[in-house]
Order: structure tokens, then sequence, then C-alpha cells
């Protein structure tokens, strides 16, 4: 499954955007922010193709905000992260 709409992509790019800010600025474990960083690669790399697939954007922006739960600095993030997933019409599960 495809997402073809530029604003969809746009929202997602600027939740990946923050999330990475976020990360960088909390006060998490290297090993966590490196595994968050390889995540946000992933999904820049995702978002830049013609057609970004669904399922891989579901996949690594639920685990982005996942590993965000621990700093309680990024709930803007996560916030932004969710927005995005909900607002594109892919599912926000990071919470269960």
């Amino acid at each position: 499954m495809r997402i073809v709409d530029p604003a969809a992509i746009h929202r997602l790019q600027k939740a990946v955007a923050t999330a990475k800010q976020a990360a960088h600025q909390a006060k998490l474990d290297n090993c966590d922010v490196g595994d968050i960083d390889e995540a946000l690669e992933a999904l820049d790399l995702e978002l830049a193709k013609p057609t970004p697939n669904k399922n891989t954007l579901t996949l690594y922006l639920n685990s982005v905000a996942r590993s965000l739960i621990a700093a309680p600095s990024a709930r803007e993030a996560r916030d932004e992260i969710d927005k995005a997933l909900r607002s594109s019409g892919l599912p926000a599960t990071w919470e269960q």
C-alpha cells in the first residue's frame, strides 16, 4: 500500500524531523538514540520515494514514538508523530 498525498508526506517528514531533534535533546541511552536514528534514516529514505510504502512508514514511525516514551521531554515529538500518522490514515499503535 502506498501514500501519494503530498500533504501527508509533508506532515510525516515534519514529524520525522521533530523526532530526530527530540531524540538528540532527550536524556536517552546512546544505544537508544542510535536505534532511533536508524529508524529515522529508514523513514527519510522511504519518504523520499515517489510513493512511500504505508506499512514501512507505520512500522518505523510507531517504533520511534514508542522509543521516545522513555523521554518525557519528547512528548511533543510523540504527539506530532501520532497526529501525522492519524491524519495520513495510518494506524497509531505506539501506545499499545
